[in-house]
């Protein structure tokens, strides 16, 4: 990411937070303790910044939703401009990279899918990563929030 970005990044996937408490993935989802995840990247994000890191990238399927990006938004600050990315992956290349894979039936990979394209959060600019390997990608995430777009919240 140094390379993409020119500086170190940090990257916060919020699956490992929900893994420091659920870590074979029994639980049900619960708002509450979605809330309490969102909670603690915020304090991570906070830290990290606070300790000269200038980029931190949060990951995870749980941000989608403006319901949950709002409060994570908020409690950044206003110190903080905040971009919001949507990876989109086409439904044959899902499949193809889960094909074989214990515990990913491709009909669960598909509902999981189709709630992710109609909750878009408004103002999210959308990075389609069908067909991009991981640094096509991270540069063409770089691209776009070098350009603004995505923005949510510009510091001032």
């Amino acid at each position: 990411m140094i390379a993409a970005w020119g500086h170190p990044v940090a990257a916060i996937d919020l699956d490992t937070l929900y893994q420091a408490i659920d870590p074979l993935w029994e639980l049900e989802y619960s708002d509450d303790r979605n809330a309490m995840v969102m909670e603690q990247a915020v304090a991570w994000t906070r830290s990290l910044v606070e300790h000269g890191w200038r980029t931190v990238i949060l990951t995870g399927n749980s941000i989608f939703d403006p319901h949950d990006t709002a409060p994570v938004v908020a409690a950044l600050g206003h110190d903080m401009a905040v971009h919001h990315v949507t990876l989109l992956v086409r439904e044959d290349v899902i499949l193809a990279r889960c094909a074989g894979q214990p515990n990913r039936d491709p009909a669960h990979l598909v509902a999981d899918l189709r709630p992710a394209r109609r909750l878009r959060h408004p103002g999210t600019v959308l990075l389609d990563s069908s067909d991009l390997g991981v640094r096509a990608t991270l540069d063409a995430l770089v691209r776009l929030v070098s350009r603004g777009s995505g923005l949510l919240h510009q510091p001032g």
